[in-house]
């Protein structure tokens, strides 16, 4: 996989992940330390100063379940079957660590997932 398509992958994981970790209204704790640390996992594949400051562009925007399933089919629709049912798994899994990484599953938090789910997985 080429490096242009990593990056697009971990900007999605970096914006779908703040979807969730924002979903129930708060950006704190567990989700906020969660989504650092896999930043911070990430210096091998970019600059984590670029990827930090791309993460603190997107706490002050506000996006919807409808545009982080868009851009997750957009995005997977670059990749060969082997690499779409990749990527889409790491994305799956890690939305599911974002929701548990607080300690509690909110029924906002779940019933995205739902969706996203449901219409990228489907």
């Amino acid at each position: 996989m080429d490096t242009k398509k990593i990056a697009d992958v971990i900007d999605l994981m970096a914006k779908t992940g703040l979807f969730f970790a924002k979903a129930d209204g708060q950006y704190e704790g567990g989700e906020k330390k969660f989504i650092e640390k896999f930043l911070g996992r990430l210096a091998e594949y970019g600059d984590v100063a670029d990827l930090q400051s791309k993460l603190e562009g997107y706490l002050n925007e506000s996006f919807t379940i409808e545009q982080i399933v868009e851009e997750t089919n957009a995005l997977v629709s670059d990749f060969n079957k082997v690499e779409k049912a990749a990527i889409l798994a790491a994305i799956s899994s890690f939305i599911q660590k974002v929701i548990k990484s607080d300690g509690e599953q909110e029924s906002a938090e779940v019933a995205a997932y739902a969706v996203w789910k449901n219409a990228v997985l489907k």
